[in-house]
């Protein structure tokens, strides 16, 4: 079993050469797309390039989900059905669980692996507390404090040779990927880790709510002060994974028993495209 992994990074020059390090631990293959970083992000990933680490290319085109299904199409030829494509291999999540270990005791009736996220926020008590460099791996010490409900979303999938992926705007997976195992991987994400992260991710999203209106970004707080929270509204990490495991998860993705069955069945004969 190989594991394959899709970046799409901009401007994360703080927190990326840290997330590929960890990454390059349990993925065989990194191929990553810059979505036009001006920060150093994209030098800084070239400078790691090696047998792990492909830094693809640079597209300074509207971001899209598509781009992913680009990367893969560009080099799915090097996976074995049975592999897996970690096809969201976010530049600011760290995993909190062994993905190879994690993957290898998923049932072969499952095809797609979701992430149950550990969002750890920065609070106004932190800013009292602790002086924050901007670098994260000088910050991340200082993060302790995490938002529930947990988000759950798709991260992995099983890699058929009939699959299809086309890159249009909304094509954030394959078409009929299967059916997402029960488990849930836990994942650590550092969306909002220090104040000078903060800042610059606001001005970069108010510069693309400007150029795009239907931005994904649209809700996005507008002020460093509108992102902190108080840590009475969150829940302090204390490193036990299997009570995290038993918090409310928000998913929009939803399984239909009888509908999984006809998935089964038709990926078993190899009519599931």
């Amino acid at each position: 079993m190989k594991i394959f992994g899709i970046m799409l990074v901009k401007n994360e020059v703080d927190i990326v050469g840290y997330v590929l390090k960890k990454a390059q631990e349990w993925c065989d293959k990194i191929f990553i797309l810059d979505n036009g970083s001006t920060d150093g992000t994209w030098e800084l990933i070239q400078s790691m390039k090696n047998d792990c680490i492909t830094p693809w290319k640079q597209d300074f085109g509207p971001f899209r989900r598509g781009m992913r299904a680009d990367v893969f199409n560009e080099f799915r030829h090097l996976s074995e059905p049975g592999d897996w494509w970690c096809y969201a291999l976010d530049a600011d999540e760290v995993y909190a669980e062994d993905p190879r270990e994690f993957l290898a005791r998923i049932p072969n009736k499952y095809q797609w692996v979701f992430k149950q996220d550990i969002s750890f926020r920065l609070t106004r008590e932190d800013l009292s507390e602790y002086s924050f460099s901007g670098l994260f791996e000088e910050d991340i010490d200082k993060l302790k404090y995490f938002a529930i409900p947990c988000w759950s979303e798709g991260r992995f999938f099983r890699y058929r040779k009939n699959l299809k992926w086309d890159n249009g705007i909304a094509s954030q997976y394959p078409l009929h990927v299967g059916i997402f195992a029960p488990q849930r991987i836990l994942v650590k994400h550092y969306a909002r880790r220090s104040p000078q992260q903060i800042e610059r991710r606001i001005q970069n999203r108010t510069l693309t709510k400007q150029k795009d209106s239907v931005s994904a970004w649209k809700c996005e707080p507008e002020t460093l002060e509108d992102a902190l929270r108080n840590r009475s509204e969150l829940v302090y990490f204390d490193g036990d994974l299997q009570k995290i495991k038993k918090l409310p998860v928000l998913c929009k993705e939803k399984q239909n028993a009888f509908k999984s069955i006809i998935k089964a069945l038709l990926i078993k004969l190899d009519l599931y495209n």
